[in-house]
C-alpha cells in the first residue's frame, strides 16, 4: 500500500450509527476523493471541498472524520471487529493523513 503518482486507494469502512459499518474503497485520484461500496459511489468530490478533517486519537491513527458540504463522514481503515488488521490500518491512516493535509 503506497501512494503512486498522486493516487491512493485503500480498503475502508464507512462508520454508520453506533456499531454499523459499510465496507468499500476510499480513493484519491485526479484531485478527487471518493468512497465506493457495492459498486455505488457514496461520495465523489474535489479534495478542495473536503473540510473539518480530523484523525481522532481514539481511532489510534486508523481512522478519519471529515465533511463534504453539509455531510459528515467517519471512516476506519481497520475492519471493525476482532479480525481487523490494526497495523495495516494505521499505515493506511498515515498515507491518508498526507493526502488529506492538502484539503480544504
Amino acid at each position: 500500500m503506497a501512494m503512486v503518482d498522486d493516487r491512493l486507494r485503500t480498503p475502508a469502512w464507512l462508520l454508520t450509527g453506533i456499531a454499523g459499518s459499510l465496507p468499500g474503497v476510499l480513493e484519491f485520484a485526479g484531485g478527487r476523493l471518493s468512497f465506493v461500496s457495492e459498486g455505488r459511489a457514496v461520495f465523489n468530490a474535489p479534495l478542495s471541498q473536503v473540510s473539518d478533517i480530523s484523525f481522532p486519537w481514539h481511532y489510534f491513527g486508523g481512522g478519519v472524520k471529515f465533511r463534504i458540504g453539509a455531510d459528515a463522514y467517519r471512516l476506519s481503515f481497520v475492519e471493525p471487529g476482532e479480525a481487523g488488521d490494526i497495523r495495516g490500518g494505521r499505515e493506511a491512516g498515515k498515507l491518508w493523513k498526507r493526502v488529506l493535509s492538502g484539503a480544504g
